[in-house]
């Protein structure tokens, strides 16, 4: 029993085959090579990196397939471009909550006094009690200029005097050396005419002498 081949022939199936086989691996080729061409185009504009990845696949498909997958940058530019401005809108979220000057704390915009260190951020119009930066010269809600801030004069250093001399009788002041030539002039000066000391008690044996003497005269 003879087998009907759909080309006649067994050999003519065959090269029927290969033409429908070889003409599919064609069009994937040619549909890989586009892809990979407008794939790259979406992840970078370097022509060098471009053409690089084409003949991967014009040269080595379908292994160049495969190594493409591997080395082409991992986002496109527009994922990139997202990526920047989510960054950017973090940054000015982080940028438009203040800080406390003194102690770095997160402060809202209407805080008038920083609640963790009660340093002073803002003061209050005169008008509609709105609060004001130091750094406007008006309320932008009323209209009222501010009004100059008074700044206190820096204290001045403490000098240590010395502590006032004392004041004599006479209403004068003394210095020191004259207070001590003073003490010396007033101190007592013992006066020789005075006898001396009497340490055994001679002048009362003497005294009793003459009182009885006196008593035998009489």
């Amino acid at each position: 029993m003879s087998i009907d081949w759909p080309g006649g022939s067994w050999e003519a199936t065959l090269q029927m085959v290969l033409l429908v086989l070889g003409t599919f691996l064609v069009m994937l080729w040619l549909a890989t090579l586009y892809w990979t061409y407008r794939d790259i185009r979406q992840r970078t504009r370097d022509w060098i990196l471009q053409g690089f990845s084409v003949a991967l696949i014009v040269f080595l498909f379908p292994a160049g397939l495969a190594i493409y997958m591997i080395l082409r940058p991992r986002y496109t530019l527009s994922e990139l471009y997202e990526r920047s401005l989510e960054e950017e809108a973090l940054l000015q979220d982080l940028e438009d909550q203040k800080a406390c000057p003194t102690c770095r704390r997160r402060v809202k915009d209407d805080f008038l006094v920083c609640p963790s260190c009660r340093t002073q951020l803002k003061e209050l119009c005169r008008s509609c009690q709105r609060p004001l930066s130091y750094a406007w010269n008006a309320c932008p809600y009323c209209g009222l200029e501010k009004a100059p801030r008074v700044q206190s004069p820096p204290p001045r250093p403490r000098v240590a005097s010395a502590p006032p001399p004392p004041i004599t009788g006479t209403g004068q002041l003394t210095s020191p050396p004259q207070r001590v030539q003073r003490a010396q002039r007033a101190a007592p000066i013992p006066s020789r005419s005075q006898p001396a000391a009497d340490p055994f008690g001679r002048q009362a044996s003497q005294a009793g002498d003459e009182g009885a003497v006196i008593d035998l005269v009489d």
